[in-house]
């Protein structure tokens, strides 16, 4: 099965492996004689859980990139627009209550 994981990290780039590239991945192992034919189905399983995990992989270590390049430039996450929102509210219904018993 080593051989199934090395061609798909070298030929596929990581991600977006669908079930019929596996297939046909699979299929030419098979026809070079690297996965035996009634291996076939297993071989075709084992490629798509192992491209599942690596697309986890890969997209969980981008949203790390991400969130330390936004960091690293200083700019605000959703957390903290939400708690600026938060406080403005808070702020406008201060002020609306204020409003109220002067005019009130």
């Amino acid at each position: 099965m080593d051989i199934i994981r090395k061609t798909m990290l070298l030929g596929l780039g990581l991600i977006s492996l669908t079930k019929e590239k596996a297939e046909g991945m699979v299929d030419e192992l098979v026809k070079r004689g690297e996965v035996a034919s009634q291996d076939r189905f297993k071989a075709v399983d084992s490629l798509l859980k192992e491209a599942e995990k690596q697309e986890e992989e890969f997209t969980r270590k981008m949203a790390g990139t991400v969130h330390k390049v936004m960091t690293d430039l200083g700019l605000p996450t959703r957390k903290d627009l939400d708690e600026v929102l938060r406080t403005l509210k808070s702020i406008e219904q201060k002020l609306s209550s204020t409003d109220e018993k002067k005019n009130g």
